[in-house]
């Protein structure tokens, strides 16, 4: 039986296909460069050190851009990680032909040909999906999409607890033409003057990572895939696409794709497998304590403990929105007190109640030698 487990493993990792995808990366490095400063603020919450070069990248990505560029990402970024915005309308649109985009020119030569109501019922999306509210009222997705005035009707209908948002929405809907051109614009600017001049070193960088991620599944397949992907076998039940990036340092992603031909889609960090496998020290278990001292991750852990919850069960369990269950998740994620787990095609949260009981007990060395 325990060999079968083991080929088990070793099976999903050959599944899994580590490479370089240039859109994903620009679309993570706009991303991270847009809200650097709380990518920054929530590695020291973690005690995680960013890489000196990523740093630099950033920064002077930054200083390569005018005041009004920058105003224009920020405002249609957010300054918050865990909150999407036009961060998920560009990972929709990537997901839809992924296949057939092989490089950023690629990416702003699709969105440039969508239309314009396709973007802002992507922004809607991730609006709403950030509030854990229902809004389609049962309609398809599919005609919403191609129908401005259905859109507006039914945002204008459903309206969103931030009032500056929900205003903002229903213009961006009511304009999308501009919403469109607004947001081309900055992607241009972007990628002319900030991603350009670091876009071969990120690919020199990303496929170094593919090379040492490949070594590392081959050799320790389980816990490679336990710990760096976050992920059980039961996930990685096709073949899986895996973009190894450097500017999301850490970090897991997951997207599958049930259309029959297609690869499932992960992307992890360069630095997941360092942050996994550090040593359990002394900032290790402040860490722990900090984690459980917080309130609702207390709640959350004591949920887990009794049974998996998938990201929305969770979140209407708490009362919380999605995207507040995310930075809650990461946290834990960061500790390896969870990982992902596929029950009947979808994503559960596990608790790890081994790990909880091995930090328990270092902390009671720790405090009680």
């Amino acid at each position: 039986m325990e060999a079968l487990i083991i080929l088990d493993w070793k099976i999903a990792a050959k599944r899994l296909h580590f490479s370089y995808h240039e859109p994903i990366e620009f679309l993570v490095t706009m991303k991270f460069v847009a809200q650097f400063e709380h990518m920054k603020a929530f590695a020291r919450e973690i005690h995680f050190t960013l890489d000196d070069e990523m740093i630099r990248m950033a920064e002077t990505a930054n200083a390569s851009m005018s005041n009004y560029v920058k105003a224009e990402i920020a405002a249609l970024f957010g300054d918050n990680m865990f909150k999407e915005r036009l961060d998920y309308v560009m990972v929709m649109l990537f997901v839809e032909e992924r296949d057939k985009l092989n490089s950023s020119e690629d990416f702003l030569a699709f969105y440039r040909d969508k239309p314009a109501s396709e973007l802002v019922f992507h922004l809607a999306a991730a609006k709403y999906n950030d509030e854990n509210m229902e809004w389609t009222k049962g309609r398809d997705w599919g005609a919403i999409s191609k129908d401005a005035e259905l859109l507006y009707e039914l945002v204008a209908g459903c309206e969103l607890p931030d009032q500056a948002e929900h205003a903002a929405l229903l213009e961006h809907i009511r304009f999308s033409e501009e919403y469109k051109q607004r947001t081309l614009f900055i992607m241009e600017q972007f990628h002319r003057y900030a991603y350009m001049p670091m876009r071969d070193r990120l690919k020199e960088l990303g496929e170094a990572g593919a090379v040492k991620y490949r070594a590392l599944f081959d050799e320790q397949p389980e816990r490679a895939i336990r710990d760096i992907t976050k992920m059980d076998v039961d996930l990685v039940d096709k073949e899986t696409a895996v973009h190894v990036s450097y500017f999301s340092q850490v970090r897991v992603g997951i997207h599958r794709d049930d259309r029959e031909g297609h690869s499932n889609l992960v992307v992890i960090g360069i630095n997941n497998d360092a942050f996994a496998w550090r040593n359990e020290d002394q900032e290790t278990i402040e860490r722990f304590l900090k984690v459980i001292a917080d309130r609702r991750r207390l709640e959350l852990i004591e949920l887990l403990r009794h049974k998996n919850y998938y990201g929305n069960e969770l979140a209407q369990e708490m009362g919380l929105t999605p995207a507040a269950i995310s930075y809650h998740t990461n946290m834990l994620f960061d500790l390896n007190l969870i990982q992902l787990i596929r029950v009947d095609n979808r994503i559960y949260y596990e608790l790890d109640k081994e790990k909880i009981a091995y930090y328990w007990e270092q902390t009671r060395r720790k405090l009680l030698p």
